[in-house]
């Protein structure tokens, strides 16, 4: 009773199962450390004043996503440099027009969101980024502070292609696995079990060693209506070719 209890009460509240091995959960937590330290020396030897420290709340999330889910979507370097870009035009714009005010900030980190969706490059980290220049821009050199905050992107992004590459399991950009999974043979058969469980999935992500950003549920949710739809479409196509062979059959009746 107590166990059933614990466990409902973890599946409500989220917790997931880890199920990445102690070398990835460490080289995930020492990459990231690394990034930071680099863009934390570049800031300090680039820019002057004690106010910069602040965005490292954003540099430090985006170098958190590129390293330790480093599959992920919103991970990718569209994402990563496109959003922050877009999350600086929003606040240094909203700032500009209106003032620095907490309610300006809060649209702003609002508009990010609503562009990086039409845009295709969400990305977390924005939001804190457009919320930093909305309430600091009469504080900081604006084009300095641009460009330090770019470049510390760049760098996180250079460093994500090279670290990351260096673990077998690991690719970054996530077009490099995909390009090595299309030149494998063996992933290209197709396979003929029509349904798996959450203990395949499971086995799945443990292969992989790396963390993936989406519960087992939901991957399960979206394989079965995945799933649906295939068979749909393959009784579609049945009952056409069926249409087909009859019609062809009357026609050389007649």
């Amino acid at each position: 009773m107590v166990m059933s209890f614990f466990k409902t009460l973890c599946q409500f509240i989220g917790v997931e199962t880890n199920r990445t091995s102690h070398l990835e959960r460490i080289v995930s937590g020492v990459t990231t450390c690394l990034a930071i330290a680099v863009v934390a020396l570049v800031t300090k030897w680039s820019l002057s004043t004690e106010v910069h420290i602040l965005f490292f709340a954003s540099t430090a999330a985006s170098a958190f996503l590129v390293f330790t889910l480093p599959h992920g979507a919103l991970s990718q370097p569209w994402p990563v440099l496109a959003g922050q870009a877009l999350s600086i035009a929003v606040g240094v714009g909203f700032a500009s027009v209106l003032d620095s005010s907490m309610t300006t900030a809060a649209l702003a980190v609002g508009a990010t969101v609503i562009l990086m969706h039409y845009l295709g490059c969400l990305h977390p980290p924005g939001g804190a980024t457009a919320f930093y220049f909305v309430v600091n821009l009469k504080q900081i050199n604006v084009s300095e502070s641009v460009i330090v905050f770019l470049v510390n992107i760049l760098i996180i992004l250079a460093l994500a292609m090279v670290i990351n590459n260096l673990f077998h399991w690991r690719r970054y950009p996530l077009f490099w696995l995909n390009r090595k999974s299309a030149a494998n043979p063996a992933q290209q058969e197709v396979s003929a079990v029509e349904h798996f469980n959450a203990e395949d999935l499971h086995q799945v992500l443990q292969q992989q060693d790396v963390f993936v950003d989406v519960s087992l549920d939901e991957l399960q949710r979206i394989y079965d209506a995945a799933h649906t739809i295939a068979q749909q479409r393959r009784i579609e196509n049945m009952s056409a070719k069926t249409k087909t062979k009859t019609k062809r059959k009357f026609l050389k009746a007649a």
